[in-house]
């Protein structure tokens, strides 16, 4: 059976990332947005790969990221959901998340192959 971290990924491929999200922004404008940034931070050469599901308002889309931190991306979107997964034993995984320039989440795991997950609206 695959996990929830599993099936986000799987849509993910399934769908495709990093897309130009411009045109999202004008559709998300009739409904309250937020501005979102995920800043992924941790020892350095830890490598992470993240999905998320990004509420436009009307749309959902999927964004991937992954590669070694520092990483960080910023959204205007109605919601956010996220997990971001630690490759490899060594290390330590910071994720810090802003809405609207206020910290609202800090998490850090030095756990093997740790994942992360959050969801803000």
């Amino acid at each position: 059976m695959m996990s929830g971290y599993g099936w986000i990924l799987l849509t993910a491929t399934a769908i495709g990332g990093g897309a130009d999200h411009g045109d999202r922004l004008e559709q998300a404008a009739g409904q309250a947005t937020n501005s979102f940034a995920i800043a992924i931070d941790g020892s350095p050469g830890v490598k992470v790969v993240a999905a998320c599901l990004v509420d436009w308002g009307e749309e959902v889309d999927v964004v991937t990221l992954k590669g070694e931190v520092p990483q960080t991306r910023k959204v205007e979107a109605v919601g956010i959901s996220c997990q971001i997964k630690k490759l490899g034993n060594a290390g330590k995984l910071v994720v810090e998340i802003t809405k609207n320039g206020r910290l609202v989440s800090r998490n850090a795991s030095s756990g093997s192959s740790s994942v992360i997950s959050i969801s803000l609206q």
